[in-house]
């Protein structure tokens, strides 16, 4: 079942999420992002069905049925579109591994050099899938329980948390996750992650401006190469896609 996708700028802020299982078409000019939910089943055949036993022994490891749930829906999710594209069964896909932990499709089975990323919080997942070009999703969900103060002290730049502390207070909240989502989603573009200190870069932290890279170690010029877009998941959540191109567009799917 397929939709028809909505083409985004990747600077345009609102975002329509098209109903459909999977894209319609190689991401050749475009990034394909699927929003899943992860409380709801999917739409055709079984978690378990495609999954590799070393996933369904994972998924077993979860003390809680929920989290059990959500992985096997997420990885679920995230093979189905990766087999259209790559044209072989859900079952046959094999996954490689970064030294930072970023998976990546076995070299043998990509010769169109497919770039992907996966990001879930709590009951919502998101699937961002390209051609050639690095790319990183991140999403979070906005709890109420989180010290901005600290958080924001701990692993925020000294730009950074200036710009928090004299956002107004009930922006505060949503200015550190979004904050938070394309630093991640950034470190996981360029497949860094923990290796790339969180206080070495800027990024945006008012929430309703769109989301740039400010600066790496004071270098400005620096943020020309990446250029991450606001996902509008729902209100409880905060989401960002980093692109290593300005020309990249979105196309969005509601997956589930």
């Amino acid at each position: 079942m397929k939709a028809a996708p909505l083409p985004r700028d990747p600077k345009q802020r609102d975002a329509s999420w098209s109903q459909g299982l999977s894209p319609s078409a190689f991401p050749t000019r475009h990034v394909d992002v699927s929003r899943v939910r992860l409380d709801e089943p999917a739409r055709a055949g079984s978690e378990a069905s495609v999954l590799f036993s070393d996933e369904i022994a994972r998924a077993g490891r979860f003390h809680f049925e929920k989290d059990r749930i959500r992985f096997s829906r997420c990885r679920f999710a995230h093979r189905m579109p990766l087999a259209d594209y790559l044209a072989i069964p859900a079952t046959e896909i094999r996954f490689e591994y970064l030294t930072s932990g970023k998976p990546q499709l076995a070299a043998e089975q990509n010769p169109r050099a497919v770039q992907f990323n996966v990001s879930h919080s709590s009951n919502m997942a998101q699937i961002a899938v390209g051609n050639a070009h690095r790319l990183g999703v991140d999403i979070e969900e906005i709890r109420a329980d989180v010290d901005t103060t600290t958080l924001g002290e701990r692993f925020f730049s000294l730009r950074e948390r200036a710009a928090l502390r004299v956002l107004p207070h009930h922006l505060r909240m949503p200015g550190l996750f979004a904050c938070w989502t394309a630093k991640e989603a950034f470190l996981k573009a360029t497949g860094d992650g923990l290796l790339f200190p969180l206080a070495e870069f800027s990024v945006t932290t008012h929430p309703d401006l769109d989301p740039e890279r400010e600066e790496v170690n004071g270098n400005t010029d620096a943020r020309k190469q990446w250029f991450p877009a606001d996902l509008r998941v729902c209100r409880c959540y905060r989401a960002t896609v980093a692109l290593e191109r300005s020309h990249s567009r979105l196309e969005i799917y509601a997956w589930n």
